[in-house]
């Protein structure tokens, strides 16, 4: 199990997810990519100016098995 799995619960979804650093200005972005018109596209989740606000998300994200998913 990865990080991102640990994280984000399955392998399927923790492959749509994407982080990246930016230096000026410090920032960290979370991307999911959807499909939109046959294209992979970036879309933005959410941004943190530090380190710790980051983790501090990623452990609020952490699926522990207690969620049910819905059946469409």
């Amino acid at each position: 199990m990865t990080n991102w799995e640990y994280y984000f619960g399955t392998p399927e979804r923790a492959a749509l997810m994407c982080m990246f650093y930016y230096s000026e200005p410090p920032v960290i972005a979370v991307n999911r990519f959807k499909l939109v018109k046959d294209t992979l596209v970036p879309m933005l989740v959410t941004w943190f100016s530090s380190h710790e606000e980051y983790v501090a998300w990623l452990k609020a994200e952490h699926d522990d098995g207690t969620v049910e998913q819905e059946e469409k």
